[in-house]
């Protein structure tokens, strides 16, 4: 009983540990490469809860939040990528937690039902708990990521025109998305 709390107080201070290791720099919202014209921005669906979220790229609904990391792996932000690895951390503990009980019957010679029943109970909240968190931070990385896109993205671009064969140059400011 003592290690299955030791194991649940133990997952829980990684948790909260994951979730103060943000960034407090005031220069975290500049970048020095362009954010990429290509990216779409990410919808949640409506009704979507913490312990499952259904997200959105480009009108396309994703089969799962492990889905998203190719966008953010291309916008390269490094907040982004620190809410996304903390969610894949989460989500990998929540699952290993789900093993507690299989290794309380294997190496344990104590038979007692409610010292199990404890285990078990133990590892669902535990397990629910790490997901709930996973999930908020894969939302804290869609809600930044979507501002990163809102940002606004100045170019400046030169062509060659077709009548005259001189190059023509021009600026452009794009707001939104």
């Amino acid at each position: 009983m003592r290690t299955v709390l030791l194991l649940t107080t133990l997952l829980l201070s990684l948790s909260t540990y994951a979730q103060q290791r943000r960034r407090d720099d005031d220069t975290s919202h500049y970048r020095n490469v362009p954010v990429p014209a290509h990216l779409l921005p990410i919808e949640r669906a409506f009704g979507s809860s913490s312990i499952g979220s259904v997200y959105f790229y480009g009108g396309k609904r994703l089969s799962s939040p492990y889905s998203l990391e190719i966008p953010f792996y291309e916008l390269n932000d490094p907040d982004v990528s620190h809410h996304f690895q903390a969610f894949r951390t989460l989500t990998t503990l929540s699952r290993l937690t789900a093993i507690a009980p299989l290794a309380y019957i294997l190496l344990t010679s104590n038979r007692n039902n409610g010292t199990y029943w404890s285990v078990y109970g133990g590892s669902i909240a535990a397990s629910l708990t790490l997901a709930i968190i996973g999930n908020g931070q894969v939302s804290k990385a869609v809600t930044r990521y979507n501002e990163m896109l809102r940002q606004p993205r100045v170019s400046i671009s030169a062509a060659q025109t077709p009548i005259t064969g001189q190059f023509a140059v021009g600026a452009g400011l794009s707001w939104s998305f």
